[in-house]
């Protein structure tokens, strides 16, 4: 870069025709801290100004956002986005802390503008990030601000913690059924007619959360933008202790100050107690009636859930009588089996279809992928091992060029005299070292490695992770009615003719079609 190489010879960035912007944020919105900013800029705007070697560019303006994470500051990625596009040279700074409280982000931000010829500098700190030792420096700097965000966040915590202790309502003034003033909450009557609703019909176990939102809006009870209660929100107002006079506070916790990431708190470890000043709107019996069937039925999604998706069979098997999925079911303590979800539910007498062992299914799959693939294997690991080879050369090639940069870097350190020659021999023999090894072609241990390891993939050992690749779905049924024969009609997610075959077991003959 020309403004680099010019910083190493010792001229001062004033004296240098740049094109030259500014960044200016603050933290709050409050009148004394607006101030400050129309302060920042005019005085940036005269600075640029009256150097007769810069050419001013209107600069970048973030108000009342904090400084810990970037990905919130508008102006500030606008202007990363115009550095890319090459219409600055320099962005002057007040310091440090007004760039960016958070160390990833200074060191991330300046080393990426440098890549686009733009440099920063801080001019509290004194900071020019031309200059070689900057990043040294900024390091320093910004791991100060960083503890300073640390801080900050522990004393809010602390806060909380403490206006816990004295049944101080925190956090949102808008809930529903009750009005908050003064940290003080009183019933709000016209909203309180909705709470005891929705308490009072889910309590009956006749209704879902979906079926209980299209209920309570065709009784005209909607939330506050008159649209039907969302199933979340549902959910929240049946587990809210506070409807049955109760004071809960702790739920959440900040765990990343930088990236503002909370972590919910479990409820046996948050603070939860019965509460004179909290208003009950519904009665503690009815609220502990709705909270049993909203736990009861989690419990049974939640298994449902995992039904669903954890298992490479799931949503593949089909009943050919009632069209209803298989599902998995462990007999004996050991043996996977799959069956009817009619039959699980209700037995022989509703679905009398197979019931299938997950190993014979296993081995028909392997049947079927080494029908598809074995013709093809030569050529297969052929390719595979070429992509290796060319990944593996490409990543040497990057290898080298870092150390070759890093040979350069000792040299520069030799000649400064920083280094004694004895270190700088050592380290240059070592990365010289490095370099002819990487520059040699893969040794054939190494090539006779990827091979076997190619080998035993395409003898599909676990063909489980290859069902949803290869099985769109298999239409299960008996063949004629006969219950030691069972027909499999295979759909493909692949245009590939593959003939009909017979799996037989010990007890059992699998059809396969396709």
């Amino acid at each position: 870069m020309i403004v680099n190489n010019k910083i190493y010879r010792g001229e001062n960035i004033n004296d240098i025709n740049l094109r030259v912007t500014y960044y200016a944020r603050v933290s709050t919105e409050t009148q004394e801290q607006l101030n400050s900013l129309e302060n920042q800029i005019n005085y940036f705007k005269n600075y640029i100004n009256e150097n007769k070697n810069w050419i001013y560019v209107p600069g970048y303006i973030d108000e009342g956002i904090s400084g810990s994470t970037i990905n919130k500051r508008k102006e500030f990625m606008n202007m990363i986005e115009d550095a890319k596009k090459g219409r600055f040279d320099l962005i002057l700074t007040k310091e440090v802390s007004r760039f960016s409280r958070n160390l990833a982000d200074s060191i991330k931000y300046t080393q990426l503008l440098l890549q686009y010829n733009v440099g920063v500098f801080f001019q509290t700190n004194g900071i020019n990030t031309f200059d070689p030792n900057s990043e040294f420096i900024l390091n320093m700097m910004a791991s100060l601000a960083q503890e300073e965000v640390k801080r900050l966040s522990l004393r809010v915590k602390w806060g909380h913690k403490n206006a816990i202790k004295r049944g101080r309502m925190l956090g949102s003034s808008n809930i529903t059924g009750y009005d908050k003033e003064n940290s003080v909450l009183t019933i709000n009557e016209d909203e309180a007619y909705k709470i005891r609703k929705i308490f009072s019909l889910y309590a009956t176990g006749q209704y879902g959360l979906n079926k209980l939102s299209a209920e309570l809006y065709k009784q005209n009870i909607t939330n506050s933008n008159n649209k039907p209660f969302d199933k979340a929100t549902l959910k929240r107002i049946i587990e809210n202790p506070k409807y049955k006079g109760y004071y809960r506070g702790h739920t959440t916790e900040t765990i990343d100050y930088r990236l503002k990431k909370r972590l919910i708190i479990p409820k046996q470890e948050q603070i939860i107690y019965k509460d004179k000043k909290i208003p009950s709107i519904v009665s503690e019996k009815l609220w502990e009636k709705a909270n049993k069937i909203l736990n009861t039925r989690s419990k049974l999604s939640k298994i449902s859930n995992k039904q669903s998706y954890i298992y490479p069979y799931t949503n593949k098997l089909i009943c050919y009588k009632h069209n209803s999925p298989f599902y998995r079911k462990i007999v004996r303590k050991k043996t996977v089996t799959y069956a009817c979800n009619k039959y699980l539910k209700e037995g022989t007498t509703s679905c009398n279809s197979p019931i299938i062992k997950e190993i014979d299914l296993n081995n028909i799959i392997t049947i079927i992928l080494t029908k598809i693939i074995t013709p093809y294997s030569k050529k297969i690991k052929q390719e595979l091992l070429e992509i290796y080879q060319k990944n593996n050369e490409l990543k040497n090639k990057n290898e080298i060029k870092l150390l070759t940069l890093k040979k350069k870097k000792i040299l520069k350190l030799y000649l400064s005299q920083n280094i004694s020659e004895k270190e700088f021999k050592t380290i240059n023999d070592n990365l010289n070292e490095k370099i002819n090894f990487l520059s040699t072609e893969l040794e054939n241990k190494n090539i006779n490695k990827i091979i076997e390891y190619i080998s035993n993939e395409l003898l599909f050992k676990n063909p489980s992770k290859y069902i949803n690749l290869l099985i769109n779905k298999i239409i299960i049924s008996y063949l004629n009615d006969n219950k030691t024969k069972i027909k499999l009609q295979i759909n493909l997610n692949l245009n590939k003719e593959i003939k009909s075959f017979k799996y037989e077991t010990k007890n059992k003959s699998y059809y396969i079609d396709f």
